[in-house]
């Protein structure tokens, strides 16, 4: 990208590398603090001041990468948040949002209510909530631990409720959820067309084992740019459903990334809870 040495310098922090020595003295390693303080960044807004930004640009030639517009930047972009399985801290759009419903028991009195934990599509304010990470296989093999997933104010504060988990229907519930809203939104969905910008190509290939793939084509103008394609064939859940028009879909379908973020998002979700 041509950024001068000096300019990249400044972007630095030097961290020592582990483990090797020279005298009592260790290497140096200079580090992106956003690589070492990941959560710390993601989802802060930080500005570079530059005496001339304009000169700047022209200078290392850097340009407006619309990272605002991108499809991975806005997932990356999202607050990071604690998860409960393996207690490190990720994007929020990558994550399962859990909500505590409150269930009355058959005696009406509030002592004896339960709680219940259920995974849901998005971040819901009006109830207490938690994460985990979108992947099935490990949300199957933690489904032991589940009442552990409940945010730690209810697991300090509620020894008087029942925390309760249907570990028989969490997988399914957030599966169900998860199609049903696809399913809705590409009926109503309305190709975009070939675009040089922001668009991503939804197809339908049962050929491919390929879910998500990113490469760079021609427009009508003949210039070169990034698209997203995402493959639906591949996931076997999608195979059997009458809703989806599997033609169409084969010649496809090209969804905007700002109008069409929602679907996007759920679509990209859907491939890592069904393949992670």
């Amino acid at each position: 990208m041509g950024l001068a040495e000096s300019l990249y310098q400044k972007l630095l922090i030097n961290v020592p590398k582990k483990g090797v020595k020279v005298g009592c003295n260790r290497h140096i390693k200079h580090v992106s603090p956003i690589v070492t303080n990941f959560e710390k960044w993601s989802d802060k807004r930080k500005k570079l001041y530059f005496k001339d930004e304009k000169e700047m640009m022209e200078k290392n030639n850097l340009g407006n990468f619309d990272l605002e517009n991108n499809v991975y930047g806005r997932l990356l972009a999202s607050p990071m948040r604690a998860e409960k399985i393996s207690k490190l801290k990720s994007c929020r759009e990558l994550l399962i949002p859990l909500k505590v419903i409150p269930m009355v028991g058959n005696d009406q009195h509030a002592e004896n209510s339960m709680l219940k934990l259920a995974p849901i599509l998005d971040y819901s304010k009006p109830y207490k909530s938690s994460y985990i990470l979108n992947s099935a296989s490990i949300v199957r093999d933690n489904l032991a631990a589940a009442t552990s997933w409940f945010p730690l104010s209810i697991l300090q504060g509620s020894a008087s409720r029942k925390l309760v988990v249907n570990t028989a229907t969490f997988l399914s519930e957030y599966d169900v959820q998860l199609r049903e809203l696809i399913i809705s939104r590409l009926s109503e969905i309305k190709s975009v067309g070939p675009s040089s910008k922001d668009s991503v190509l939804l197809i339908y290939n049962e050929t491919s084992t390929i879910p998500i793939e990113v490469q760079r084509v021609k427009g009508a103008d003949g210039l070169e740019f990034t698209q997203s394609i995402f493959n639906l064939g591949c996931l076997q859940t999608f195979a059997s459903e009458p809703m989806i028009n599997k033609d169409v879909i084969k010649e496809g379908i090209y969804l905007d990334a700002n109008n069409d973020k929602d679907l996007i998002k759920h679509l990209y979700r859907f491939v890592l809870f069904s393949l992670g």
